[in-house]
């Protein structure tokens, strides 16, 4: 199993240097249930890692490539995406959320607050999906710049982080403009008609025995479409699946 593993790496690192499949894609969409964020970055940054339990909670994380100071010390931002279900499984409102999930944030020294996504003008009021903080926290003796993003959708609450040290941020400035501005939430309809627990596992090993079939194939289409089915059986809480997906999803980085 892991030699055939190893050379389904080796194969989908050819294909993707002859034929690339995300070096377009700028646009990304990440749900979990019937939550999505969808968020637009520039193709330098990817996918990294992506786990989840199945019905509580999802994490994906982003980063680039390795940037340098000028002493030649290497750098690498992150984005963190987080989505968590209340405890007690009850519709969040935004402000405690936002309030609540400051203990994700190592922030000590406040730069601005803003809004992001209006969705409409009361009053004199504008209203926004997601409420955002960015500021500065020390590590030794580095300045480290924290963007602090929530929002919440029905009993689900969604943290953002995006993390990155100071001296090097200059060069991504023009890419969190980007995910910033079009940084989106959305509803969908459940994917799956799941009634138990028993469901969602035959789900999940089904979704996963079907990609792991594609990945067999060799061609970049099915491969393609491996990587959704690994993506949605991760979701139904996988871990072996989150594994492979986030494997695949780093091959030729």
């Amino acid at each position: 199993m892991i030699v055939n593993l190893i050379r389904l790496f080796f194969l989908f690192q050819i294909i993707l240097l002859v034929n690339p499949l995300f070096a377009e894609t700028d646009k990304w969409k990440t749900c979990f249930q019937t939550h999505c964020i969808t968020f637009r970055l520039p193709s330098n940054w990817y996918l990294t890692n992506r786990r989840s339990n199945g019905h509580s909670t999802k994490f994906d994380h982003f980063r680039t490539n390795s940037l340098k100071e000028e002493s030649g010390r290497e750098i690498i931002p992150a984005i963190v995406i987080l989505f968590k279900e209340s405890e007690n499984k009850q519709i969040l409102d935004p402000i405690l959320f936002h309030l609540e999930s400051k203990k994700f944030t190592l922030i000590t020294n406040i730069r601005d607050y803003y809004n992001l996504q209006k969705l409409s003008v009361v009053t004199d009021n504008d209203v926004y999906k997601f409420i955002g903080m960015v500021g500065t926290f020390k590590d030794k003796e580095d300045t480290i710049v924290q963007h602090y993003i929530t929002s919440t959708g029905d009993e689900f609450g969604f943290t953002i982080l995006i993390t990155c040290f100071e001296s090097v941020f200059p060069q991504i400035q023009k890419d969190i403009k980007l995910f910033l501005e079009s940084l989106s939430y959305e509803k969908r309809n459940s994917p799956w008609k799941l009634v138990s627990l028993n469901d969602q596992i035959r789900k999940s090993k089904e979704l996963e025995t079907t990609a792991q079939s594609r990945l067999k194939t060799k061609q970049i289409n099915e491969i393609t479409l491996a990587l959704e089915e690994l993506g949605d059986s991760c979701d139904l809480g996988s871990i072996s699946s989150c594994e492979l997906f986030s494997n695949l999803m780093n091959v030729g980085r």
